[in-house]
């Protein structure tokens, strides 16, 4: 028998991807239950092992299983995630969220920064500052992007009892009322882990990969007056860069 054309072979990989999907999300297979071993997946679907492998790498890669060794095939969500995808070309890209998600505020309180947070943010230890718990909804679906801290020198935080239909970000909304323009940033990225008081807002599980960015925003002062420390569960939000180098025509 002659081997099947490719895309007839890819067709067939999408089709048991989706109905795999499927029982996920109908509860045929539940959350944290395994799926059915490779070569039972085969038989069942009358597909190659080839065939199926690719199915389940498509399942793994938009997070609904995970292979673990000497166990199995998990799932481990039964709803698919939306993922936002922050492209930057300008330094004012980079400091702002990207226009396809909105901010919903959730509490609001003054705080004085104890050690920790110090370390953390590096702002003053015993400084007062406006503390906003907030999430970074996607504009279309209100699909949880990201929880986000946000910490904003007191005479500034007045923007949060603003009208924002827009969802216009903090820097914005401060520059626009106080004039006070970012003039340097500093922006850590790094991966951490989603705290249990996080998993229902966020949907997710205690303890899921996340991706974590710091930016600590200073005016043309040096002082630091905005700072924002954003989670980001495995898969929900991810940066692309695009930078070109300068060759000068000197030797």
């Amino acid at each position: 028998m002659s081997p099947e054309p490719t895309a007839k072979r890819k067709a067939r990989h999408i089709e048991i991807q989706a109905k795999l999907r499927a029982g996920i999300e109908d509860g045929t297979y539940p959350l944290g239950g395994l799926l059915p071993p490779e070569q039972v997946l085969c038989k069942e679907l009358s597909a190659s092992r080839f065939t199926v492998r690719q199915a389940l790498a498509g399942l793994r890669s938009a997070g609904f299983i995970e292979s673990r060794s000497g166990f199995g095939t998990v799932v481990t969500r039964t709803k698919s995630r939306e993922t936002i995808t922050h492209r930057m070309t300008t330094f004012e890209e980079l400091l702002r969220y990207p226009g396809e998600t909105i901010r919903r505020q959730l509490s609001i309180e003054p705080i004085i920064v104890g050690s920790d947070l110090a370390h953390l943010l590096k702002i003053p230890t015993g400084s007062q500052w406006v503390h906003l718990k907030s999430m970074r909804l996607a504009r279309d679906t209100n699909a949880a992007i990201s929880w986000v801290n946000a910490y904003i020198l007191p005479r500034f935080a007045d923007v949060l009892d603003l009208p924002n239909p827009d969802g216009a970000p903090l820097l914005t909304q401060i520059e626009t009322r106080h004039g006070h323009r970012a003039a340097k940033a500093d922006v850590e990225i790094f991966v951490g882990r989603v705290e249990p008081e996080l998993v229902e807002p966020l949907q997710c599980k205690a303890d899921d990969p996340a991706l974590i960015i710091l930016r600590r925003y200073r005016g043309a002062d040096g002082e630091v007056y905005l700072v924002t420390h954003s989670i980001h569960p495995e898969n929900r939000f991810s940066l692309a860069f695009e930078m070109s180098r300068q060759i000068g025509t000197g030797a």
